[in-house]
């Protein structure tokens, strides 16, 4: 965890051991939440990681609610892969008018995460495929990823990295629940604003959203199973990866 002043849940990946016995490299793969409220200190540290690029999860109007700010100075790419962006995704819309309404009644959030990680699996494939080219691409420099809070469409893209690169699921499956006390700590403020304008059922509800569960990821590689047979089906036929991309993504991530 890098502790910055106005950015959240920013986590290093490297030290992961895996099951061949290497670990990925320190200074390398980045996850994050967004990047809206940096200060001047973080823009400098973000600068000192020499980052190829930035890859950005979130929809338009996400990036127009609270847009990303960095130093001038940055010379890092920023690639936008939007997920859950208009009318391409079936689980965006749902909560998008929940919210604008304040009502959450009848609404059950934990389905609702169930349903959006099978949807990464299923409906965003060709996203998660760019991403996983982006790493490529980067040829072993310093790359972050980010969404709103860092946990959910970032949390399966470093899921599936992760599992391309041999770490261990129970590991994965860890670094996946990192992100519930720092998501919510993150959004604590607007999580007091929702309890006190729309009630603690709202609250709580939200509060369900804002942090992760294990059965979410794991409802996504369950799908991944269910639609390609097996996760190295789902990285050949989906991610469209050959063995010699795959070699090549540990060579240059792994020691």
């Amino acid at each position: 965890m890098l502790n910055f002043e106005g950015i959240s849940n920013f986590r290093d990946l490297g030290g992961y051991a895996t099951t061949q016995g290497r670990k990925i490299r320190w200074g390398k793969l980045y996850r994050s939440g967004n990047f809206a409220e940096t200060s001047r200190a973080d823009q400098k540290v973000l600068d000192g990681l020499t980052l190829k690029a930035l890859i950005d999860f979130r929809s338009l109007a996400e990036k127009e609610e609270e847009p990303n700010q960095f130093a001038k100075s940055s010379t890092f790419k920023i690639v936008e892969i939007p997920i859950m962006d208009g009318g391409d995704n079936s689980v965006g819309e749902e909560i998008i008018a929940r919210f604008d309404s304040g009502d959450f009644s009848g609404f059950e959030p934990t389905a609702f995460m169930i349903e959006a990680n099978r949807e990464f699996a299923k409906t965003f494939t060709p996203q998660f495929s760019q991403f996983i080219q982006e790493v490529l691409k980067a040829k072993g420099q310093p790359i972050v990823w980010h969404c709103s809070a860092g946990k959910d469409r970032t949390g399966f893209a470093a899921a599936i990295l992760l599992r391309l690169l041999g770490v261990p699921d129970d590991v994965i499956m860890r670094d996946y629940m990192l992100s519930r006390d720092y998501a919510i700590a993150a959004r604590q403020q607007e999580l007091s604003l929702v309890r006190l304008l729309q009630g603690k059922e709202a609250a709580d509800k939200i509060a369900i959203l804002l942090g992760v569960e294990e059965a979410w990821l794991q409802a996504a590689f369950d799908t991944i199973d269910e639609q390609y047979g097996s996760f190295d089906n789902y990285v050949h036929q989906a991610l469209g990866l050959d063995d010699t991309d795959i070699t090549t993504l540990r060579n240059t991530l792994l020691e």
